[in-house]
């Protein structure tokens, strides 16, 4: 029977996921200062990635949408495919406040069209490119699962099932990698911070994955 990436992972998502939302009724991750989670709709190209990070944070971060994202010390954009213009003006303003912005590429599902105005955006409004999508789980050697090495703000590795789209920027600094690709990176901008995943967490914190949480935690307070 043939099984794509999507199902296995969401299979697996399914099963460890039900386990964690019953032992954990608490948000895992604990955030001090004020948060917003942007949901993007139907430009948000992996729905538990949203999800995930909705159940890592809880109470603890404002679910906004395009149209009201308030003034905020972190935003965090999840598995974002095409990125509207109203959410790329609220990521430069939490920027130039001097916020930390965690954005998550889902551009390695999304459609051409949807690709195509992702790294345009990237590109010419923060200066980040992206580089066509690389499916991870056939590259795995044997049975093993890939990881994405994290370097910062703390060293850690989270498990991938699917794709990267590498990154690369002029001023930013590589913080995580995946099979030798640059799978996330750190860029000041304006008085802030920009972190762009190209790989992304969220289905991982959705699992449960308590290095992704520590990771999320680590990259929210740091």
């Amino acid at each position: 029977m043939l099984v794509t990436r999507r199902k296995f992972l969401g299979c697996g998502v399914a099963a460890v996921s039900l386990r964690w939302r019953l032992d954990r009724l608490s948000p895992a991750v604990d955030v001090t200062s004020p948060s917003a989670l942007l949901d993007l709709g139907k430009h948000c190209s992996l729905g538990e990635s949203l999800s995930g990070y909705a159940a890592a944070l809880g109470a603890a971060v404002m679910r906004v949408s395009v149209s009201s994202v308030p003034r905020c010390a972190a935003l965090i954009v999840p598995a974002a495919a095409r990125i509207p213009p109203a959410a790329s003006d609220a990521i430069a303003t939490c920027l130039d406040d001097g916020g930390r912005v965690i954005l998550e590429s889902g551009a390695g599902f999304a459609n051409q069209a949807d690709f195509a105005a992702h790294r345009t955006v990237l590109r010419e409004a923060f200066d980040v490119y992206v580089e066509r999508p690389v499916d991870l789980w056939p590259q795995a050697h044997g049975s093993a699962i890939p990881y994405v090495e994290f370097t910062w703000p703390v060293p850690t590795k989270v498990r991938d099932f699917s794709r990267v789209v590498p990154l690369a920027s002029r001023e930013g600094e590589v913080i995580a990698r995946v099979n030798g690709r640059p799978a996330a990176i750190k860029c000041p901008r304006g008085r802030g911070t920009l972190l762009v995943l190209g790989s992304p967490i969220g289905p991982a914190l959705w699992a449960g994955d308590a290095e992704a949480i520590r990771w999320l935690g680590a990259a929210v307070t740091t």
